[in-house]
């Protein structure tokens, strides 16, 4: 299970489209999310994963296209706990930085 401060999620009304945000916290802000995703779905929480994921693509929308990311929420929407582990098995936040345009 998560800890009480990994298993909360910010205000999803907290999105950053470049209005007041630092690209620092962009970075940030998507790291934290898919730190949160990728914890979840290691201790088999996927409602958790899903609301993760969902804020990870409102932070950064060009992520959509990401194709590990499209198949860890196509595993997350079978509720295919076993598929979204595999998934993440070696998944680096690098991934996530390198997808900035």
């Amino acid at each position: 299970m998560l800890s009480e401060n990994q298993s909360s999620l910010p205000a999803w009304g907290s999105s950053f489209s470049g209005k007041g945000s630092s690209f620092g916290d962009q970075i940030r802000q998507r790291n934290q999310m898919a730190t949160v995703m990728i914890m979840a779905i290691n201790n088999g929480n996927l409602d958790t994963a899903k609301r993760a994921l969902s804020a990870l693509l409102g932070l950064d929308t060009s992520l959509s296209s990401n194709p590990l990311l499209i198949n860890i929420g196509d595993a997350l929407v079978s509720n295919d706990h076993f598929k979204a582990l595999e998934l993440t098995v070696g998944f680096s936040i690098d991934l996530i930085d390198s997808q900035v345009h």
